[in-house]
């Protein structure tokens, strides 16, 4: 089961059983677990689904399904819509701005004072102008259930960034860590040379504050892990103190690279963009000229739009593949480099501070790799988002 995940919040928000508190209470005293109320009824997925779900393991593939279930922009979206936007047309929208008008008219005339009076004529009268914008919107629960699943998709695309990013900064870490083994080696050499006469004390206190820099950094780097950690989690349904097992991130496959083709899958983006699916509703729900121009000028926008942002994706792509690529011959040179280092101080001509400078550098190399390549696999997932409607 999922392990403290944030109880999600409903009709019943506010309120929990004595029996669930002590439930909680229980469950957290013996470090158990503790499952939270998913978005979907029990039997929409199997057992085995809902096992890989609630387990306390976060894996790349999940994220789709822990921010549909768990999240809790998501449910209450959901909710909300069930609620009050369920079957709606765009004449009950109108009627609704009507009525809300119209009580508001009521509520001025029963005004205890004048001010009150006038001030509730005035907001009322606002509002009536305002109901001709609502007419043009021709909003229905079409156009509303598309922007909260166009909203739901974006997170799980957020979400699937923030995950890619924790582990970036997992790498530059990494290499941090390297470039302060290097620095502290080298303030050993400093001060054991001023010991002798050949090096200064400025030149010890340089050598010590590069120790301190490559503290600061790896602390700051480690910092910006941990937020990205936290927001992740808590976007997928975990509480913000919880250690779930973050699995790896899956290599990106370069042989996609070749089958991309935006002029290709521009109609798959039109097909499932969700603000242009919106649009067109509206488009088809306007009943004045002022709505069938304006919702006619945002679907014409749209297009544009989705058009410009697959092709600049596809050049992220191949921008990202460029870097990915400089980024391997880099690291062939500086293995190269590493084992003439090393050689060179198994057969007495080169120092141990040498090797350990070619050692970090080739560590920095290797990471780098590892960083375009999450780069380059984030470009081709922000590229299959915009096919799947979310730009």
């Amino acid at each position: 089961m999922k392990k403290n995940l944030k109880i999600r919040t409903g009709a019943v928000r506010g309120r929990v059983r004595f029996g669930a508190l002590l439930l909680m209470a229980f469950a957290a005293a013996l470090g158990n677990v503790f499952a939270a109320a998913a978005e979907s009824p029990e039997f929409a997925r199997t057992e085995e689904e809902w096992a890989r779900l609630r387990d306390n393991v976060l894996e790349y593939e999940e994220i789709e399904d822990l921010i549909a279930e768990y999240n809790v922009t998501v449910q209450n979206n959901n909710e909300d819509w069930k609620k009050a936007d369920s079957g709606k047309t765009a004449q009950d929208y109108v009627n609704q701005a009507r009525d809300a008008v119209d009580d508001m008219y009521d509520a001025a005339a029963n005004a205890a004072t004048d001010i009150e009076m006038i001030t509730g004529n005035y907001n009322a009268r606002v509002q009536e102008n305002a109901i001709q914008n609502t007419i043009d919107a021709a909003e229905d629960s079409l156009t509303k259930k598309w922007e909260y699943t166009k909203i739901e998709k974006s997170l799980a695309a957020e979400a699937q960034k923030a995950m890619n990013t924790y582990y970036q900064l997992q790498y530059q870490i990494t290499a941090a860590q390297k470039n302060r083994e290097l620095a502290q080696a080298l303030l050993a050499q400093t001060e054991r040379q001023q010991g002798i006469g050949t090096a200064t004390v400025s030149d010890t206190l340089t050598a010590r504050q590069n120790v301190q820099n490559a503290d600061a950094q790896i602390l700051g780097l480690q910092n910006q892990q941990e937020s990205t950690r936290r927001r992740l989690i808590v976007m997928l349904g975990w509480d913000q103190d919880a250690v779930p097992e973050i699995r790896s991130m899956p290599a990106p496959d370069l042989s996609r690279i070749g089958t991309m083709d935006p002029a290709a899958d521009l109609e798959t983006a039109y097909a499932n963009d969700y603000t242009l699916m919106a649009d067109q509703r509206r488009l088809e729900n306007s009943v004045t000229e002022s709505g069938k121009q304006t919702n006619g000028a945002n679907v014409e926008n749209d297009r544009q739009q989705i058009a410009v942002a697959l092709n600049t994706a596809y050049q992220s792509v191949l921008q990202a593949k460029a870097s990915y690529d400089q980024s391997v011959m880099e690291l062939e040179v500086s293995r190269r480099s590493c084992n003439s280092a090393r050689a060179k101080q198994q057969a007495g001509t080169g120092t141990a501070i040498e090797t350990l400078q070619a050692e970090t550098s080739l560590t920095g190399a290797e990471c780098t790799v590892k960083i375009q390549e999450l780069a380059l696999f984030q470009a081709m997932e922000d590229y299959d988002w915009v096919t799947k409607g979310v730009r």
